[in-house]
């Protein structure tokens, strides 16, 4: 059987692949209408796993698996809204780095996994960092997000994030199958953003409107996003939370804010590059 980590690297690469093709597709889309397409088509593409899903399934597991689409299809929003409206270079590594936070501080509660004193302070100086990845060098000079309800957005949404995995690892080790939750999770995902873009926006036709004028895009996000879940997702069944979502989205950040910041010409990577590499070595403390 393959490692946890080879299947964590394969997905972080991909994820970090994916991130960069959807900042590109939301440059001049609106977040919510895109990320409904999106999940209308990712529901689809997830019954290929059909012929391997086993549905014994109890209520109780069933509402595990509904409550994390609904977390999920927040995250989801919410994450189209902070690539759309702040650079890709400062939200990818917070909503890579802060929720580890929040993972592992629930871990501990509700898992039972238990960290040293060098994790712990490394913690601290991963919100440290954090901080001033987020603050503007200064604040006349540039804006890093186009309003302020962006921050307090991004670190919602590292929360929402956070309790999202928990959860789905709690699942996993309920003995729910892989695929079958899979398939349940973005199916209840896709009426999820169905039901949400109808009551604010032009509902189920919009959703469909936009798929026909971005298939290309939202097809190819929709692959790639598939290809790095279910890898992801295979990974916790071999291995603690708290080590495999630390290390997929290190490695994802390493790939976003290179390649991102060259692409889309963000301002100070320099900076953001130093700030980044010490967030990474305290997610590596945090895992060792």
């Amino acid at each position: 059987m393959i490692s946890w980590y080879y299947l964590v690297i394969i997905s972080s690469i991909i994820m970090g692949v994916s991130t960069i093709v959807e900042k590109y597709a939301l440059k001049n889309e609106h977040a919510t209408s895109f990320s409904a397409s999106f999940s209308i088509v990712i529901a689809v593409f997830s019954l290929v796993f059909l012929p391997f899903a086993k549905f014994n399934i109890n209520i109780y597991e069933l509402l595990i698996i509904y409550a994390m689409s609904v977390l999920s299809a927040l995250s989801y929003l919410f994450n189209a809204r902070i690539y759309k409206h702040g650079n890709i270079s400062v939200s990818t590594p917070v909503l890579s780095s802060l929720p580890q936070l929040f993972v592992v501080l629930l871990a501990f509660i509700l898992l039972g996994e238990k960290l040293t004193i060098l994790q712990y302070l490394a913690i601290a100086v991963l919100l440290i960092a954090t901080y001033f990845l987020i603050a503007p060098k200064s604040v006349k000079k540039y804006k890093q997000f186009d309003s302020k309800k962006y921050v307090y957005l991004l670190i919602l949404n590292t929360l929402i994030m956070a309790v999202g995995a928990i959860l789905m690892k709690y699942v996993l080790d309920l003995g729910v199958n892989l695929y079958a939750m899979f398939i349940l999770l973005e199916v209840f995902i896709a009426i999820n953003m169905a039901v949400m873009i109808s009551i604010r926006y032009d509902g189920v036709r919009e959703e469909f409107s936009n798929l026909v004028k971005n298939r290309k895009i939202i097809f190819s996000i929709a692959i790639l996003s598939l290809l790095y879940r279910i890898f992801y997702y295979a990974s916790l069944q071999l291995a603690y939370v708290s080590l495999a979502s630390p290390l997929r989205n290190s490695i994802s950040v390493i790939i976003t804010v290179v390649i991102g910041g060259i692409v889309f010409q963000e301002r100070n990577l320099k900076r953001k590059l130093a700030i980044t590499a010490i967030m990474l070595l305290m997610v590596y403390f945090i895992i060792t």
